[in-house]
């Protein structure tokens, strides 16, 4: 993903981040955290497991995630430097040391090349929804020179619900906030069965995941099929 596709780099707002103090008592930061958490921890997440977040912004995921791998390793990536640099400021507000079993860094293309060893859980929240599929594609092509033979990723993006025109734009109400996604521009829509034919020729199947917990984005389970487990 460059910046000229998405301006995320652009409109992080670290500011704004730098300004909340107490992030553990604002009620989006800390809902959006357990959300993330427990769906994991419901997903398999054990405190050996290796876990890629693809997309880690400021930590918010990470700083609850990383105290609880004793015998694993959390990789975080951003495409932001700046949220890299912010989200060491806030692990040790957290009281996470340097030491700490992780791993952060910053690509544009989604270059895995800082992750030293075979991830178990991939994760990205919020990513696939600003993605054009040339980049969701990317993305899961470059997830399979570090994935585990049975790793998985969780991925969310906007899904087109049945009866919607991809063409046209698609309401959505995230906790009374009204907002409209876009085959064209960010935030994207997508029909199922386009991501899972995209999925499939990146390698792995699409499932979808029912009880993740957000209002508007819909889970996806992105695994190798079996058949492929078998041959490599």
């Amino acid at each position: 993903m460059t910046q000229a596709e998405n301006p995320y780099r652009q409109d992080v707002f670290l500011e704004d981040l730098r300004q909340q103090k107490d992030r553990g008592q604002q009620r989006i930061w800390a809902e959006h955290q357990e959300m993330q958490l427990s769906f994991l921890q419901r997903s398999g997440l054990t405190a050996s497991s290796t876990v890629l977040d693809i997309g880690c912004g400021p930590m918010r995921l990470g700083s609850a995630l990383i105290p609880l791998l004793n015998e694993g390793w959390y990789y975080g990536q951003d495409i932001n430097p700046g949220t890299i640099a912010f989200g060491e400021e806030v692990l040790r507000e957290a009281g996470i040391s340097e030491q700490a079993p992780y791993t952060l860094f910053a690509s544009e293309q989604f270059e895995f090349t800082s992750v030293d060893r075979q991830v178990q859980i991939a994760f990205a929240n919020s990513v696939f929804s600003h993605l054009t599929l040339n980049s969701i594609f990317t993305a899961l092509l470059q997830l399979q020179t570090v994935l585990a033979p049975n790793g998985v990723l969780y991925a969310t993006f906007f899904a087109l619900e049945p009866g919607r025109l991809w063409l046209k734009p698609h309401p959505r109400n995230k906790w009374g906030r009204q907002f409209e996604t876009f085959p064209h521009q960010d935030p994207y829509h997508y029909p199922l069965p386009l991501l899972q034919d995209l999925a499939r020729q990146a390698g792995f199947r699409l499932d979808v995941v029912d009880d993740f917990g957000h209002p508007t984005q819909t889970m996806g389970r992105f695994h190798r099929p079996r058949w492929r487990r078998w041959f490599c």
